[in-house]
């Protein structure tokens, strides 16, 4: 029984494997853009709370800085006051200059009581205020932990589903020579072992294209290339379909994806962690790329992503397909 089995298995373990469902595949592409698209989102929100709790804070100390200069004012005038009532002004009747050191304390006195009783509702004002502004912050605090959360919560989506689509596609074939070349050489050499090496790159010519970090551009390197800053962690997209001729370590670049457009331009994305796509893979505008590093206690600044694009191995200006570019400096 056995020896008739095992032909049947042998000839079962050649077969390939089941070709990859192409609706589940775009389906869970779908997906990924979509979280992408809400961890964005998120980390803006987050970003915003995080400046309304910095404006919150910078008016508390303000306000304090306030309070306590009129607390000194205040003393001042009360300790005036208390020195008058241990030693006030003799009787009207004892001589005229007496008289006239009481004429002119019962107009100090009464020119003080004003000022104490405005000084009173101020302090009143600003107690409410202060109370106030506490609120708004505790607000503020529970919103920034509530949108760092569903950040978080988006992230590890994000990881599951890229599990669940690597499992359907299977593993990316790797380019040998490419690898080499990445390791050996540099950016220039990397594209010049590229042309033909998968066939042009599906679509039309590339149209306008999606940040691929939350932000905006903050710094030209270069001529050419741009720079993002990131928060730590933070998933990169791809700013538009695109077809990934090149995904792993480069020399002198660190980890970067490069993508094939059409009209032969290719966007390069370097400074990230790790790539979660592999050569020769399609991917969706949005769709997650890779992901930046965790920040760093102690580090100088956020993680940041180079962005560059060329035609051939031309690097070209990316402000004709991004709708904000970083200041000319």
């Amino acid at each position: 029984m056995l020896r008739r089995a095992l032909p049947l298995l042998v000839l079962l373990l050649a077969l390939p494997a089941t070709a990859a469902d192409p609706r589940k595949v775009e389906a869970l592409r779908g997906e990924l853009v979509r979280q992408g698209q809400a961890e964005v989102e998120g980390l803006r929100a987050a970003q915003g709370q995080r400046t309304r709790l910095q404006d919150l804070n910078a008016q508390e100390a303000a306000l304090k800085a306030q309070i306590q200069a009129n607390s000194a004012s205040l003393s001042r005038l009360l300790s005036a006051l208390q020195m008058y009532q241990r030693n006030p002004p003799p009787a009207l009747l004892v001589s005229p200059r007496s008289a006239r050191d009481a004429v002119r304390a019962a107009i100090l006195i009464r020119a003080a009581t004003p000022a104490l009783e405005a000084r009173g509702k101020a302090f009143a004002a600003e107690a409410r205020r202060l109370a106030e502004i506490r609120r708004s912050t505790a607000t503020a605090s529970e919103a920034l932990f509530q949108s760092e959360s569903d950040v978080a919560d988006r992230r590890a989506r994000i990881d599951d589903l890229l599990i669940e689509k690597s499992d359907l596609e299977g593993p990316a074939a790797a380019d040998p020579a490419l690898a080499r070349v990445a390791r050996s050489g540099g950016v220039d050499d990397l594209f010049r072992a590229l042309p033909g090496r998968a066939g042009p790159a599906p679509g039309g010519p590339p149209g306008h294209m999606l940040s691929p970090l939350e932000g905006d551009p903050f710094r030209r390197q270069g001529r050419r290339g741009w720079t993002w800053k990131a928060e730590g962690g933070a998933t990169v997209l791809a700013p538009a379909a695109a077809r990934v001729d090149y995904a792993g370590p480069l020399r002198g670049w660190g980890e970067v994806v490069i993508l094939g457009l059409s009209g032969d331009h290719h966007l390069v994305l370097a400074g990230l962690a790790s790539a979660d796509v592999g050569t020769g893979w399609p991917v969706a505008a949005g769709e997650p790329v890779g992901r930046m590093a965790e920040a760093q206690r102690g580090a100088k600044g956020p993680p940041e992503l180079y962005l560059e694009m060329r035609k051939g191995s031309e690097t070209v200006d990316p402000a004709h397909w991004f709708s904000k570019a970083p200041p000319k400096g």
